[in-house]
Parts: C-alpha cells; structure tokens; sequence
C-alpha cells in the first residue's frame, strides 16, 4: 500500500513539472551586462578565441551573454529561468501562473515572448533505435587499425588513409548534441575515452539533475560510429579526439523547445571551444501541430535551429547535421538544421554506396542542393547497448563518419576555415560535378580532400628521384633526424596501394614499389611531427 501511495505522488509530480508552459523571452538589448568583447577570457574559453584567431573571425557584441539584470528582472516576475540564449539575447523560462507571461511583457526590456511548450500537446516519444546482426571484416596489414564491423564505413570515405597516417582525431574537439548516452560510461567500446580523458564536458539542457548515461541511448550509437577503439570488433572515424556530451533533444516528447535547447547546446560548444558539432538530430514536425514547419521553413535561414546553427558555423566551427529518415514518408525532404546555409548535410548509403530509400532528399527550399554529402547509414557498425558491436540504420549514423573524418582531416591541415574545410569535403565528392537531390554531392575520399588542400596550405612538395621510375625510388626527408616517418602511395583517385613506417637518421627514404603496381601516376604522401609533404611519382 505504501508503495503505491508513493508511486500515486511520484506521478503527480511527474505529471505537474511536465504541465508548466515554457517560453521563448527575447530582449531589446544587453545593457547591464558586465562582460566587453575587448576581454573575451571572461566569457570564452582560450581555445574558444583561439578558432576566432585562427580563422580571422571578431568578437562581437552577439557573443556576450545576455543582461543578468534581465534576468533578475524574470525571476522576480515568478519565471523560472531555465537558460539564457545570447545569440538571439534572451531567455527560456517556465511558468507555473499563466498571470506571469503579462507581466513579462510588460517589462521595458522585453521585446517579444513566444510559447515554446506547450503542456497541453500530445507526446510522442523517440523510440529506442534497432539494432541489428554485426557483420566481420578482416584485417588489412596496412592498416593502423584492425576495423572489424566498421572497417566498410571507413574505408568508403577513404578514412583509413588519413587514420594511416597518423591523423586519429588527436586535438580535435567533437561535440555530440544529441538525446542521451545511455551507458557510455561503461561500455567496452568507450574504454579508451575514459582512460586518456577525451570526454572533456557533459551537460544536460532538458533535465540538469539527469544522469546523460542513464537516459536515451540514441548519442551513444552516434558516440560509438566517431569514437570506438574495440580492435578488430569496431573502431570509429576520430577513436582519439576529444567529446563534448550534451542532452538537447527531449525524447519524451516533440516540441520546438528542442530548437532552443540546441541553440544552448551550441552555443556551451562554442564558448568551450569545440572545433565540430554533430548534430544528428532534426526538426519538422511536433506535437503541438501550430508549431509545425513547412518545406517552405527548409530554406535555411528561417527555423530556430537553422539560425543558430548558421551562427555556429560563422564562429568557425563545422556543423555536420544528419539530413533524416523522411524519404518514405509524406515529407521525403531534408529536416532542419540540415537545411541551414552553414550546415554539412549527410545522407544515408549502403554498403556497396547506393542510396538507401529512407534517406531525406533535396532540394533545400530554396532550391540548393542537399543533402551536401552521402556516408554509410544502412547497417552502419555501432556500440550496442547489451555491450555486444551491432549494425543500425539511418542519417543519424552517417552523419557522425562525416564528423570524425572531417576532425581528423582538419588535424592534418589545421590552418584550413571551417568554410574550407566543408568546402573541400564536398568537392572530393565522386558526384561532385553531377549533384543530384538524393545523394547530393556523393561520397567524399578523404585522401582526395586532403591532396586538393595541399594546393591552398603550407606544406612542402617532395623531392622524388627518380621520377619516373620502375621499381625504386628515393625520398628527400625534411629533418636528418631518428623519427618515425610514414609514407603512404595511392592511386590519383585515393586508392591506397602501399603504405609503410620507417624510423630514418638519413636524408632519404628508399620505396620498393611493389612488383605488381601497374604503370601510371600516383600519390606519394610523407607524414611525420614535423607536417606532412604530397608529391606524385611516375610509374614506368
């Protein structure tokens, strides 16, 4: 009886925190706040200025934080401040009396409110995602790593070859908006992010007194697609950069407050100083039908989400954003904030690189081409929550490979924008010159990226001799140095045919190529601390 009586309260508990209305407080201006952009350490972190630098973007007044006297002003109207927004300067609160939102906007400072959850709608919850048999790869003697699972979605992109090379992820911050990451904490194929500290912020926007490794298990399939390191089970596309962990998305229902607590979400990632944000969430349709948005809204520049995220992209960071599962269904478009003109939109492939049916197609609204690029979403290789490596479907899966190899591509070539950086995945592209709205662009080769880029950085071009030649040749070392030199030759589109490490204190590395590599022009890459320098060989 005791049980039950408790249970009795919990629910009305439950059920009276979840009946508040919320809102959207936007406001004029940000006099009172004490922060100045000439003094951005208060407000940002030094990585945080450091992209800015970098990427010769200013501190302006939108990255202050908002007027605490505002905020002091809401609370004493009888809101609950649940968060500030200082890209769109202003604040999400909670109402227990309705009474409050007339005083709210009758305060001076106050431009505008707009409901933002209703507690009135219907929920609809995000169900659990299904996870399916796990296929086998073997080992390539090549390769760094022994991939198992995860070795097609990979080497699809050409990720391999940069994980070859060295470029893992390392110095790379990721940021995963996403619905919860149920036990990420404990799961084998995390083991390496705990013990080397890569999980370096946790937050939760929709419940601060959650535990994220308790709720939804969605971010932690995303988490385990980038961040893996099981050899020969599973490894993902960045196993060593470094992870920001934020619960955004309310899985137990649909409401345009999600939009709001991404904008938080992104805008926590930029102050820390996050360099990628994968977003493999989005947006059309809610519970609460008034909230709803039309395929004219996917125009990239109008929804909440889209906007913010446009704004993330213009403080420097690559926003990578799934395109959606709609293609099946009455919608079939993308959904924001793949949408958005600074996102990196991802579709969904199998594994022989055909599009899958379920993936979200284009055009953008007003008529761009969208998705951007394709990856692997159909039985992509993930972290099941038993603790066993399974498959599962969608453009939330892919979106992440696109995520974890931009991170290591941007750690080979670290004075690239973000602009450059999606602007070159995209042109590396197989489709590149013949775009369509279901796969966009196409699948991009990362070596090929890389390789492209060479043209635009800093970076020495190789001295091979002889050149041409048949069976040897030479290599001009940066350094006479004792250090580890890797040496990578593939083919003009990407395809690696030879890769070797050597510890050298000479002025030269010998290749043998291989006895059987057919005659042609190749990619010779060396890569060692000291950068990394691209020449091409002539086969006879």
């Amino acid at each position: 009886m005791k049980k039950g009586i408790l249970l009795a309260i919990l629910t009305t508990c439950i059920l009276a925190l979840n009946g508040q209305d919320k809102y959207f407080v936007e406001f004029i201006d940000k006099k009172g706040t004490p922060y100045i952009v000439e003094n951005p350490m208060e407000f940002l972190a030094f990585k945080a200025i450091e992209r800015r630098t970098k990427q010769n973007i200013s501190i302006t007044e939108i990255d202050l934080p908002v007027s605490p006297t505002y905020i002091h002003y809401l609370k004493s109207a009888g809101a609950k401040v649940l968060y500030s927004l200082k890209w769109f300067n202003g604040a999400v609160v909670e109402l227990n009396n309705p009474e409050v939102l007339n005083e709210i906007n009758n305060l001076s400072f106050v431009a505008s409110t707009k409901k933002i959850f209703d507690s009135g709608a219907k929920k609809t919850a995000t169900p659990e995602e299904e996870i399916y048999a796990v296929y086998k790869s073997k080992k390539d003697q090549q390769d760094y790593y022994s991939y198992g699972s995860s070795a097609n979605q990979i080497k699809m992109l050409n990720g391999h070859s940069l994980h070859n090379m060295g470029f893992r992820g390392q110095g790379i911050t990721i940021a995963v908006l996403d619905g919860g990451f149920y036990k990420a904490d404990i799961l084998p194929a995390f083991d390496s992010l705990w013990v080397n500290n890569r999980i370096v912020h946790t937050h939760d926007f929709v419940n601060p007194h959650s535990d994220i490794y308790q709720e939804h298990s969605h971010g932690m399939l995303v988490l385990s697609v980038m961040a893996s390191n099981i050899p020969e089970q599973i490894v993902g596309a960045a196993p060593e950069a470094n992870y920001v962990l934020i619960r955004c998305e309310d899985t137990s229902s649909e409401q345009i407050i999600e939009e709001y607590n991404w904008a938080a979400a992104a805008e926590l990632a930029d102050s820390l100083g996050v360099d990628i944000i994968n977003s493999s969430l989005g947006y059309y349709d809610y519970d609460a039908t008034w909230q709803s948005h039309s395929y004219a809204n996917m125009d990239g520049n109008t929804t909440p989400i889209a906007k913010s995220a446009n704004i993330a992209a213009e403080k420097g960071m690559l926003v990578v954003a799934s395109a959606g599962n709609e293609a099946t269904n009455s919608w079939k478009y993308i959904i924001t904030p793949a949408d958005a003109m600074g996102s990196l939109a991802v579709g969904a492939v199998n594994a022989n690189g055909a599009y899958v049916d379920f993936s979200s197609i284009g055009p953008s609204a007003d008529g761009r081409v969208k998705p951007d690029v394709v990856a692997q979403g159909y039985r992509t290789a993930v972290q099941a929550t038993s603790g066993n490596i399974g498959t599962a479907d969608g453009t939330s899966l892919s979106a992440p490979i696109i995520s974890g190899l931009a991170a290591c591509l941007w750690q080979a070539l670290p004075s690239l924008t973000a602009q450059e950086l999606m602007s070159k995945i995209i042109q590396s592209a197989d489709s590149y010159s013949n775009p369509n709205y279901l796969k966009g662009y196409g699948i991009p080769n990362f070596l090929v990226a890389m390789d492209s880029l060479s043209q635009s950085v800093k970076r020495d071009r190789l001295e091979i001799f002889p050149n041409p030649s048949q069976n040897r040749v030479k290599i001009k070392l940066p350094l006479p140095v004792n250090t580890q030199y890797s040496v990578l030759l593939a083919t003009i589109s990407g395809v690696v045919v030879h890769f070797e490490e050597s510890k050298s204190i000479s002025f030269e590395h010998t290749i043998q190529l291989p006895s059987t590599l057919p005659s042609g022009i190749y990619l010779v890459q060396l890569t060692s601390h000291f950068g990394t320098s691209v020449g091409k060989l002539m086969k006879n």
